[in-house]
């Protein structure tokens, strides 16, 4: 059973002294501010997610899956909170290049073929991880997609939860705490456990979109060719099977071919996204 990386963690491995918190205040973002989070560079060799709003599970994450397979997924250097300002500290690998968003509309076929293929191994790997026995964050914590989040602690809506029984109720009762009606509460309780059910616990990325896959080019001996990194492992830990499919399609916006090839990179479950996309309408928070 995989266990939490003791924090603060620093690697031994790291390409040059590590940023001063003067250095990280004062660095150009690199993404826009959300949520009590900044992202930001640091020379060519650090990027620096910290915040009020970063949780370190999200360092974990990376750690996790480096550790224990070949997907690539950007090193992390060092994880730690400021007991001054309550900022935590995720101090990863700069990756040098472009988003899959970005890239995507030069793309040809062929191109597009080869690095959704990557993709399809990539995340085929991670399903192949043992399962635990508990849906939930690594190391056997709360869930942290938005679906399950509540204003104070709640394990019956945050998890960790000890079956897809027990994860279909989570959402019930988070559609209760936001305030919805009670009759469609209790017509959910029938109707979810129809939908999702027979589903183990994988690991999962938990928000496949374009924009965190970073495109990078390296030489080989026919000349250049792309590779991938896996970034924003901030959602991820152990959910259904069913989730990374209906989540990558929650998040298409239907404009470009991009959402014809989600079905290459993984095994669909459409009864399941129709749910789920009506769902987190109504449970996002």
């Amino acid at each position: 059973m995989e266990t939490p990386f003791e924090i603060p963690f620093y690697a031994d491995d790291l390409p040059c002294p590590l940023p001063s918190s003067a250095e990280i205040e004062n660095a150009p973002d690199i993404s826009l501010q959300y949520g009590g989070r900044r992202i930001v560079a640091v020379g060519q060799n650090f990027v620096v997610k910290f915040g009020l709003g970063v949780n370190l599970i999200e360092g974990e994450n990376m750690l996790f899956v480096r550790k224990n397979t070949n997907v690539p997924v950007p090193r992390v250097y060092a994880l730690y909170s400021d007991t001054n300002t309550g900022n935590n500290y995720i101090v990863m690998e700069r990756i040098i290049g472009q988003s899959l968003l970005s890239a995507w509309p030069q793309l040809t076929t062929l191109e597009k073929k080869r690095i959704l293929s990557d993709l399809q191994r990539s995340f085929e790997e991670l399903r192949d991880l043992s399962s635990p026995d508990y849906f939930g964050s690594f190391g056997n914590r709360p869930l942290l997609d938005e679906i399950f989040w509540t204003q104070k602690p709640d394990p019956l809506v945050n998890g960790p939860f000890a079956s897809e029984m027990h994860l279909n109720e989570a959402m019930i009762q988070k559609y209760k705490y936001n305030g919805g009606p009670p009759y469609r509460a209790e017509y959910l309780r029938k109707c979810l456990p129809l939908v999702f059910k027979g589903h183990e616990a994988v690991f999962t990325h938990g928000d496949l979109q374009r924009k965190n896959i970073m495109v990078c080019e390296k030489k080989n001996q026919a000349g250049e060719e792309a590779s991938l990194v896996i970034i924003d492992w901030e959602k991820s830990g152990w959910y259904p099977r069913y989730w990374e499919y209906c989540l990558a399609v929650c998040a298409l916006r239907w404009d470009d071919d991009w959402a014809l090839w989600v079905d290459s990179i993984l095994t669909p479950f459409v009864h399941e996204s129709a749910w789920l996309q009506t769902l987190r309408l109504e449970l996002w928070s």
